[in-house]
């Protein structure tokens, strides 16, 4: 079991971000991390494939999103805030299992 974190700095620009992962084949997302700037700030965060299919969504987050998961993940993914409160910076990672 291999842990290879993804990490992620992205910036708002009216309420929202996005970026592609890799392509994976055979990885599974163990944790995902997402932390606004400011701890008031409330966001929505969406794990799509390259199908359009949301394969996890997590709304109503306020400061942080910290959650341990299980999800297989194989193509490429789209990771996205949206509906964010404030335009800044956000942090964290995906932490992945190869």
């Amino acid at each position: 079991m291999l842990l290879a974190p993804i990490e992620i700095s992205q910036t708002a620009s009216t309420g929202a971000w996005a970026f592609n992962t890799p392509k994976f084949s055979g990885s599974d997302l163990r944790q995902i991390i997402i932390k606004a700037a400011t701890a008031t700030t409330t966001f929505d965060v969406t794990i799509t494939d390259e199908y359009s299919n949301e394969v996890y969504s997590k709304e109503g987050n306020t400061g942080a999103l910290n959650e341990l998961l299980y999800l297989p993940l194989r193509g490429v993914y789209t990771v996205a805030v949206s509906t964010s409160s404030a335009n800044e910076a956000y942090t964290g990672r995906l932490l992945m299992e190869e």
